[in-house]
């Protein structure tokens, strides 16, 4: 197995890319993809929507609009 001696700054580059990657194959196929902004988590819809989604005590989840606050 190969070793990695990546510094953090490094590690997180990396993510950064594997992320726009990830959410521009999503945008190429119209599907919807999800990530946290602090403890907020937001789908994002290929139409530019963005929704915050909240756990309801059920365990279903709602939707509602995220202001960006």
């Amino acid at each position: 197995m190969a070793r990695h001696n990546y510094t953090p700054e490094e590690w997180n580059e990396i993510g950064r890319k594997a992320t726009k990657l990830a959410q521009q194959k999503a945008r190429n196929h119209n599907l919807p993809f999800c990530y946290m902004i602090g403890d907020t988590i937001i789908q994002e819809y290929p139409d530019g929507r963005k929704m915050e989604v909240n756990r309801n005590g059920d365990g279903t989840f709602t939707e509602t609009p995220y202001s960006g606050e």
